[in-house]
């Protein structure tokens, strides 16, 4: 019988995209050592190039074809991430083993990422009728993981200026990239998950994306030119935000509290961001990179996979066991919510117990999504049995 659960596991999370959800959530994981004598940036590298990059990566081939109402992508495509996994592999081991890997990982991930791109563009311009304006976002998201890597690579030409180029690496690689793929995805998925109307959500990707990408530039450009530019880099992100969680009402809000986990860590996900932007105006226009893995991206990640990784293991329209399925993973997310701001605050204050308590929750959903396909295997062995 275990043979037959492992098998199960293997079968359900090597579908495409959810074994990249996986893979990230066990990336994360990563977050418990954020403290001597481990290098802060190795544990981030880890976190980021081998458990966020991938993810989004597969995430943007998954949904590209909703957004260009087109056909699924080609298996070449779908194993683009497999390979960005390995290049963000030897990005992370660079941190370990010296500098001039980065001269290896670079050159590995940045036609990766320039083929998601031009094949999203290819697939915008094939879309049958005008693509959803949530492309463009990936697209631009794209670009600025592109920039943040040639920056990295800029930094072995001119090495006097290493301090400068890895800032501009870490914004672009957290706002350019994960920003504005998250904050894009969550005006359509927020009122999806949460089961809410929003009717401009599309007229809103295509006019505030220039407000997001200001914002990008200036949050940059406050943590490398004058600390003053964050302040407008907070003030447009603001304006996009608020643009998010307008539509929301008093019943939806209730609704997500006491019933719907994936929305309410998806929305507390949204908040965490405004709260990482602020974090600059303290930090001489760097954000705070403990709170950016606890406030935003792991409420972001293990919302998200709560109500898409049913989607991905049973597709097709919905039914009572994907619904349940959803449900199931969206539990104690308020729980798992408050333990990861906890723990963010306790890794700012330099505590020892603040990446493990970060890390908790992680951990936590993980387990949920083993209980889970153990339950769904053995209901199956129930179902062919009798």
């Amino acid at each position: 019988m275990s043979t037959f659960f492992s098998s199960a596991w293997v079968v359900k999370t090597t579908i495409f995209p959810a074994g990249f959800g996986i893979v990230a959530l066990l990336a994360f994981l990563g977050i418990i050592v954020w403290q001597e004598p481990w290098p802060v940036a190795g544990v981030v590298h880890l976190m980021l190039a081998v458990g966020a990059m991938p993810l989004i990566l597969a995430a943007m081939i998954y949904f590209t074809p909703v957004l260009t109402r087109s056909r699924s992508a080609s298996r070449w495509i779908n194993r683009l991430p497999l390979l960005a996994l390995v290049a963000g592999g030897v990005g992370a081991v660079a941190v370990f083993q010296g500098r001039w890997l980065v001269g290896v990982a670079v050159p590995m991930t940045v036609p990766i990422v320039a083929l998601v791109l031009g094949w999203t563009i290819h697939r915008a311009r094939r879309a049958l009728g005008a693509p959803h304006p949530g492309l463009i976002w990936y697209q631009a998201a794209l670009v600025g993981l592109m920039l943040g890597l040639l920056a990295m690579l800029a930094s072995l030409v001119w090495p006097e200026q290493w301090l400068l180029l890895r800032t501009i690496h870490r914004h672009f690689n957290l706002l350019g990239f994960v920003g504005l793929t998250a904050v894009g995805t969550l005006q359509v998925l927020l009122p999806t998950v949460g089961d809410y109307a929003d009717p401009m959500a599309g007229q809103r990707l295509r006019l505030d994306l220039k407000y997001a990408v200001l914002g990008v530039l200036w949050m940059t450009g406050g943590a490398t030119v004058w600390p003053g530019l964050s302040w407008l880099g907070l003030g447009a992100w603001s304006w996009v935000v608020a643009g998010v969680v307008r539509p929301l009402r008093g019943d939806s809000l209730r609704q997500m509290v006491h019933t719907n986990g994936a929305a309410l860590s998806l929305l507390c996900a949204l908040l965490g961001f405004w709260l990482v932007l602020g974090s600059a105006l303290w930090q001489d226009g760097s954000v705070a990179l403990p709170l950016f893995f606890s406030l935003f991206l792991f409420p972001l990640v293990t919302g998200a996979l709560a109500h898409l990784l049913p989607i991905w293991w049973w597709p097709g329209l919905p039914t009572p066991q994907r619904q349940q399925a959803q449900y199931r993973l969206g539990r104690f997310a308020l729980l798992r919510i408050g333990t990861c701001w906890l723990g963010g605050a306790g890794m700012m204050m330099g505590a020892s117990w603040g990446g493990g308590l970060a890390g908790a929750p992680v951990l936590w959903f993980l387990a949920q999504v083993g209980w889970l396909l153990r339950e769904q295997a053995a209901a199956s062995v129930g179902r062919s049995s009798s």
